[in-house]
């Protein structure tokens, strides 16, 4: 990321003739696929001119938005709303670059109260401005205060109804709160709008999965006529089989996963589970083996792995594997309990 400013003077640019303006225009609206090497002073005297228009601002905020340097751009998107204070799109595009800024790894903690701020004002000037209610609801939501978000989102979707991913985020808010039959309502609601919207299949696929109805494999299927090697809706499918304790599918399941990435140790831990509940002990340490494979530091699949070789009477087998658990986490009790009882067994008979 560059540093803004730190290559140009200071000297404040004032171009008041017309062609001047309309050089600054034109050179902002091929900005993005320029590659000046004096790219940073031409940024600096976009911002210092009187006479840049409010368009190619916005296209220098495009460009900082392609070389993802949205800090850069918040002194645009200022320098925007000093030139026309009273739009509402204007506090609704700085409210947005915050709210992307928010996003990132160790982000400025006063980010989402600007964001806050900005759609206030945004709202104030336009009462109307659906994006702006949407943006403020996404934000509740992200901030976990699910009931404000609904009142938000409902407020949106009354002005402009064929927002699908708003109806998305309704409905997750009503998930959050339990409210299982007006999330997937919300859900459906969205598909109306755009049938092929994987997520709403996919929360559909997950929210039919915790109430244990069969729907379920109807979105998660959905879902994967999609996204075909997508490996978390074909796990979540297998998972809910072995849920449902539908052996066969779930077998079936965790194959067609496996095709997609043999490596996946969750779905080979689970197959190992499925096969211990079929008491073929044999074929469930292999599947812990792979999932060990997968993930040596799997410490849950070598305790598995261990209770396997154990019933199978391989004591030092089981009892190495007991160790290895531990040793990868040394508080997992479920490990540390087993080998002990294993070690009291087998002083009885010494």
């Amino acid at each position: 990321m560059f540093i803004l400013f730190s290559s140009c003077s200071k000297k404040k640019y004032n171009y008041s003739n017309s062609s001047d303006t309309n050089q600054i225009n034109l050179f902002t609206s091929n900005l993005v696929n320029s590659k000046q090497n004096n790219t940073l002073d031409f940024l600096s005297f976009c911002f210092f001119s009187d006479n840049i228009s409010v368009d190619s601002l916005y296209n220098v905020i495009d460009y900082l938005y392609s070389i993802n340097d949205l800090e850069a751009s918040v002194s645009y998107a200022e320098k925007i709303i000093k030139i026309e204070p009273n739009e509402s799109a204007h506090y609704l595009n700085l409210a947005e670059i915050y709210f992307e800024l928010s996003k990132k790894p160790n982000a400025n903690p006063t980010f989402p109260s600007l964001v806050k701020q900005n759609l206030e004002r945004s709202i104030n000037l336009e009462k109307e401005n659906f994006t702006a209610l949407a943006l403020m609801g996404e934000l509740l939501l992200a901030s976990g205060n699910y009931k404000e978000s609904i009142k938000f989102f409902t407020k949106s979707l009354k002005i402009n109804y064929n927002q699908e991913k708003i109806h998305l985020l309704l409905g997750y808010s009503f998930k959050q709160l339990n409210e299982y039959t007006k999330a997937i309502d919300c859900f459906r609601n969205s598909l109306l709008i755009n049938p092929t919207f994987f997520e709403a299949n996919m929360q559909l696929g997950q929210i039919y999965h915790l109430l244990k109805d069969k729907n379920a494999i109807l979105y998660y299927d959905n879902a994967i006529s999609l996204e075909p090697q997508n490996e978390f809706v074909l796990y979540n499918k297998a998972l809910f089989f072995q849920d449902m304790q539908d052996w066969n599918k779930a077998l079936a399941a965790y194959a067609q996963l496996h095709e997609i990435n043999k490596f996946h140790s969750d779905g080979h831990y689970n197959l190992g589970f499925i096969h211990m509940e079929l008491e073929l002990y044999n074929i469930a340490a292999n599947n812990f083996s792979d999932a060990i494979y997968s993930n040596s530091s799997f410490y849950q699949a070598y305790y598995a792995r261990g209770i396997c070789f154990e019933t199978l009477g391989k004591i030092n087998q089981a009892e190495s594997d007991y160790k290895r658990a531990i040793e990868l986490n040394p508080s997992y009790n479920y490990a540390i309990d087993a080998l002990k009882l294993l070690q009291q067994n087998n002083e009885k008979y010494n």
